[in-house]
């Protein structure tokens, strides 16, 4: 069995060695290394040809402008086998990833789920880790709550073709749309459950805001509110926030009413209010109380406000993109009776 590794890059000269050099560890090779740069304006591309003079196997491409989904199609047209691996810049491969991924592959599966764990450096980052990683683990992809993320991905060439490839019209949520559309065809995924892939957290709150805003705006985009792979209680975690969040802001805007016109009102509405932001942080109090105890207080205030910046920020990029957009609300449900 012979395995292609595909990767979209851009301005990951900070980082691209580290990746570079957990792919030259591991303990099974890939039988070549497709990289696509977007066009970078650092020294990525120098780095990627430096480890390609040394690894032939390792290919470099440069598709200048392309999105993230157009990167990981080009690589794949490109590449040279039918079983096909992949990760994302900005992480690091453990040293079995590979051996683990293509086991599931000679077991039979066309669609593999690597594991991926938070990568950081400072508190911030680690409690944004604990956080957004809170929920990713062997038996959540098993009980069907978690899917396969590009960052630690597998799938043949024949899937690829038949679910007509990464959809290109999306700048995020492309790989959540991606595995739909293949669970959508009856593939059941493999679980490589020591396939790690470790994942570099954002370093500041922005970059967190916007990183999370735009995976809101990708999902409205893609019809994923019904269809996203993450789920608890049997509904997906798009839906779950849509409906936490416009609750929350109808119980404000009663409170404010209630103030004006019912006073005596007042008092319920803001004990509901209270509850209702208490709720985020109940679903997150694993890693919150975690990060009290590892990290102190100052870790404790970063994690109440990560578990709300990153309740907000995706809302504030599915909400605002669906109103410029109206009729990607009937979209949603067009996809999920699509894909159901």
């Amino acid at each position: 069995m012979k395995i292609s590794l595909i990767c979209t890059v851009y301005n990951e000269g900070e980082s691209i060695r580290d990746l570079l050099d957990s792919l030259l560890d591991q303990t099974r090779l890939p039988d070549e290394a497709v990289f696509v740069d977007g066009g970078s304006i650092d020294n990525t591309q120098e780095i990627i040809e430096e480890y390609a003079e040394e690894n032939e196997w390792i290919k470099l491409y440069v598709d200048e402008g392309c999105n993230i989904a157009e990167g990981r199609n080009t690589a794949v047209r490109k590449a040279e086998n039918d079983y096909i691996v992949g990760t994302d810049g900005g992480c690091i491969l453990d040293e079995n990833w590979l051996e683990s991924m293509a086991a599931e592959f000679e077991d039979g599966y066309e669609f593999v789920v690597g594991m991926w764990k938070p990568r950081s450096e400072k508190m911030f980052e680690r409690v944004q880790g604990r956080i957004i990683a809170s929920k990713m683990s062997p038996e959540e992809v098993k009980k069907g709550n978690r899917s396969a993320s590009s960052r630690s991905v597998g799938f043949t060439r024949k899937v690829w073709i038949e679910v007509g490839g990464y959809p290109e019209e999306l700048y995020t949520g492309e790989d959540s749309k991606f595995n739909a559309e293949i669970l959508a065809k009856g593939y059941e995924q493999g679980v490589a459950e020591n396939a790690w892939v470790e994942w570099k957290m954002r370093p500041t709150w922005r970059s967190l805001w916007e990183q999370f805003k735009t995976y809101g705006e990708g999902d409205a985009k893609g019809g994923n509110l019904f269809t996203h792979h993450s789920k608890k209680l049997g509904l997906t975690k798009n839906l779950l926030l849509t409906a936490y969040a416009k609750t929350f802001l109808l119980t404000l805007i009663a409170t404010a009413v209630s103030a004006r016109y019912i006073p005596e009102y007042i008092k319920y509405l803001v004990l509901l209010l209270v509850l209702e932001v208490i709720g985020p942080l109940i679903y997150e109090k694993g890693a919150i109380i975690e990060s009290l105890r590892e990290d102190g207080f100052k870790a404790f205030v970063f994690a109440l406000g990560i578990s709300q910046i990153k309740l907000w920020a995706w809302f504030t990029g599915f909400a605002v993109t669906c109103f410029r957009k109206p009729s990607l609300l009937p979209y949603q449900l067009k996809e999920v009776i699509r894909l159901r």
